[in-house]
């Protein structure tokens, strides 16, 4: 090879040697230090026989190759058990930990990386046990890297299901509006800071002001949309008005998000460093060819091919793939096994999907989060193959990669007491500031607007996906790093209590107390939705003296927007009415069951139809919380789904109110 065109391989990746080298053999990269395992001088130039002297090096005679020292031996593989082990058992364990505190996961999993890495483990018994399991070199290094790559990928295909793109688009005024505010003044205050102070700020030693600037504004008003949900869930809010604008706002938030950070990636060293550090070993060589050029001169044209492949990948995943994912999964659910076949074609597409993006120069975790928003746009694929996807990553992969934040980092030396106030103001006032102007102009109240301001602030997991990747590309500083993850955990933490004191009502009120005789109907003979919903459309009409076929065609619409079923037998579709005085429950009992598409996939067989006044939005929020309240034992659901009377439903319900003697202010 001709001089300055060395590359070395660590993972399948090229990397330019230019790079300076450290004393102990490394590029300088902070997280996973390259090892190189090929010679580092080949006859042929660049790139035209680089792939068959690779090959002929690697296996025609690999007894001469240093590909043989990068196997792994019985030790390594004995040190990788045990780091991988150690480090999903000490995630689990403190993740559940933190849960029974009232914490999100997320803390304890990062907490665990932080008690694994130099910043405790590190400093007992002289790093040995630390050095063992975590090398900073070696094979032991690359497979525990490979994992970690893996990891992140499938998170964001987790993240990526949970966007309905039908949701976003039947709220696109009041979630543009909100999205638009959310993103512009958080970017804005962080894109500034990021490019008048940008070595303060912990801009690292890769790129440029410009990528870096863009990075710093994209992890400020980035929102975590798996940590928006769970916090809606909590506030039994998920499925009402308020929180579909707060999820269509969000889906929409983290699409521009990921886009934005594709195009720093593509921008970084002129759009060639990264791309040619992010190729893999088997890419066409046309494409190398592209990269090459990029490389030396041709930069401009290697940032705008990156962008546009992005922009045609995107267009074709999110319109043709998501059409015909959408045609082949009611063939692969009655085909194939459940859910194992349903799962392996979401993982294979994911994969896939995150290897193109990849070789186009671009994170692996951007394919893989718009093949998860292509595919989760299909309505075939259920809410319970949903959740079994979502336990299987968020239970075993994501606490690998959290932990493996603090693997690297000792957040005591890198903790900057004056960049993590200055990130965290700025993320938090920005994102709440903006989002509450978007709501505002969007037309809603004061108090929703504060509750949906205060929802789009959480950042929590996203944000610190969105600044690991950015310290492996040495993007960003451990010091920028340790302030967003602190931003991040900080707003997921105030988040769900400041939405709940914005929603507060003032006078306690019980479910029972909106509820008479009439309001039950114990035997429902309906076999669908849409007959269920006919027949307490029937009953609420006689106590409202509003049209029945005004209250069914309210009550279904909402229905298609988004499914109603809660799990545990119980399903609450509702739906917000003209010349409505007051609020109206209807209850329903069906033996056999309806199916309203429940998160656990469990038939409905207690039905609650919630009517609200249309200019009264708040009171819609108070029966849904009533709702969970009163039925979130088991004793009370199970009374419940065998009441046979109006005075068995009661005295269900009072199992809870009784011991607890929880209401909602009105």
């Amino acid at each position: 090879m001709t001089a300055g065109h060395d590359r070395t391989i660590f993972g399948g990746n090229f990397h330019n040697l230019n790079t300076p080298i450290c004393p102990d053999g490394t590029t300088g990269r902070k997280s996973w230090p390259m090892l190189s395992i090929f010679p580092t001088t080949l006859s042929s130039t660049w790139p035209s026989a680089t792939f068959a002297e690779l090959m002929s090096v690697a296996f025609v005679n690999p007894a001469s190759s240093s590909l043989a020292s990068a196997l792994l031996d019985p030790k390594q593989i004995t040190a990788l058990f045990l780091a991988l082990a150690v480090m999903l058992g000490l995630a689990r364990l403190l993740a559940e930990l933190s849960r029974k505190l009232g914490q999100p996961s997320v803390l304890g999993e990062i907490l665990a990386g932080v008690l694994l890495g130099p910043t405790v483990l590190g400093l007992i018994n002289d790093s040995k046990i630390y050095d063992y399991l975590f090398p900073a070199t070696g094979s032991t290094a690359i497979a525990e890297e490979g994992f970690i790559t893996i990891s992140a990928a499938l998170l964001l295909l987790a993240a990526g299901l949970e966007v309905d793109l039908s949701t976003v688009w039947r709220q696109r005024k009041a979630a543009i509006m909100v999205s638009l505010g959310g993103i512009v003044l958080p970017f804005g205050a962080g894109a500034v800071l990021a490019t008048f102070w940008p070595e303060w700020m912990g801009m690292g030693t890769s790129g440029s002001v410009l990528p870096f600037a863009i990075f710093v504004g994209i992890a400020m008003s980035i929102t975590a949309l798996p940590v928006i949900a769970k916090i809606l869930i909590d506030l039994n809010i998920s499925k009402s008005d308020i929180g579909m604008i707060i999820m269509a706002s969000a889906m929409l938030n983290d699409m521009i998000g990921w886009i934005g950070f594709a195009v720093v990636l593509a921008l970084m060293a002129g759009g060639a460093g990264m791309a040619v550090e992010t190729a893999p070993l088997l890419e066409a060589a046309e494409h190398a060819a592209h990269i090459a050029d990029a490389a030396h001169g041709g930069g401009s044209g290697g940032v705008m091919l990156t962008i546009g492949m992005t922009l045609v990948f995107l267009a074709v995943m999110l319109t043709l793939g998501r059409w015909a994912f959408h045609r082949v999964m009611p063939y692969i659910q009655a085909h194939w096994s459940y859910p194992g076949g349903v799962l392996g074609f979401v993982l294979v597409l994911g994969l896939l999907c995150a290897a193109f993006t990849e070789s186009v120069g671009i994170h692996s975790i951007f394919g893989a989060f718009i093949a998860g928003v292509a595919i989760g746009d299909s309505h075939h694929l259920r809410q319970r193959t949903r959740d079994t996807i979502h336990n299987f990553i968020t239970n075993i992969f994501a606490p690998v990669f959290f932990a493996s934040i603090g693997l690297r980092i000792n957040f005591v030396e890198a903790f900057d007491p004056m960049l993590v106030v200055v990130v965290l103001v700025v993320a938090a006032t920005g994102k709440i500031g903006g989002s509450y102007f978007g709501a505002s102009k969007a037309g809603m109240s004061k108090r929703e607007s504060g509750a949906v301001s205060f929802g789009m602030a959480a950042q929590g997991a996203i944000g610190i996906i969105l600044g690991q990747l950015g310290r492996d590309a040495n993007l960003i500083t451990d010091e920028l790093m340790v302030a967003i993850v602190v931003m991040a955990l900080a707003t997921s933490l105030m988040s769900g209590p400041a939405m709940q004191k914005m929603l507060q009502q003032k006078q306690k009120r019980k479910l029972g107390d909106l509820l008479t005789e009439r309001h039950f109907l114990p035997a429902l003979s309906a076999h669908t939705v849409q007959e269920t919903i006919r027949e307490l459309a029937t009953r609420a009409g006689e106590l409202t003296e509003i049209p029945v076929e005004s209250i069914y065609k309210a009550v279904w619409q909402r229905e298609q927007i988004i499914h109603t079923g809660i799990g545990n037998g119980m399903a609450i579709p509702h739906a917000r009415m003209d010349g409505l005085e007051k609020p109206t429950v209807v209850v329903g009992r069906c033996n056999h069951g309806v199916d309203f598409d429940a998160p656990d996939g469990k038939r409905a067989r207690l039905i609650f139809m919630l009517l609200t006044p249309q200019d009264d939005p708040e009171s819609q929020l108070e029966l849904l919380e009533m709702v969970g309240y009163a039925f979130r034992e088991a004793q009370s659901r199970d009374a419940a789904l065998e009441a046979k009377s109006f005075t068995e439903l009661l005295a269900a319900m009072r199992l809870v109110d009784e011991s607890s003697s929880h209401g909602v202010e009105e």
